[in-house]
C-alpha cells in the first residue's frame, strides 16, 4: 500500500478512535496480504521476513 494511502487510513482510524502509526499499519496490511496469498501455509519465517522488511523501510526514513 502506498504511503499516501497509509496516511489516509491512519487519519481515518484516528477519527474513528483508533491510533495506529504508519509502520504498524503497513505491517498489518502486508501480513494480511501474505495470509490471503498463502493461507494456512504461512510460516513464522514469512512473518519475520516481512517484519524485517517493514522495519528497514521505516528505519531508513527516520534517520
Amino acid at each position: 500500500m502506498k504511503n499516501e494511502n497509509l496516511e489516509l487510513l491512519a487519519s481515518a482510524l484516528r477519527t474513528a478512535g483508533g491510533n495506529f502509526d504508519i509502520p504498524t499499519l503497513d505491517l498489518i496490511l502486508t501480513i494480511k496480504e501474505l495470509v490471503d496469498d498463502k493461507g494456512i501455509d504461512i510460516s513464522l519465517g514469512d512473518i519475520g521476513t516481512i517484519r524485517n522488511e517493514v522495519a528497514s523501510r521505516y528505519r531508513s526514513t527516520e534517520q
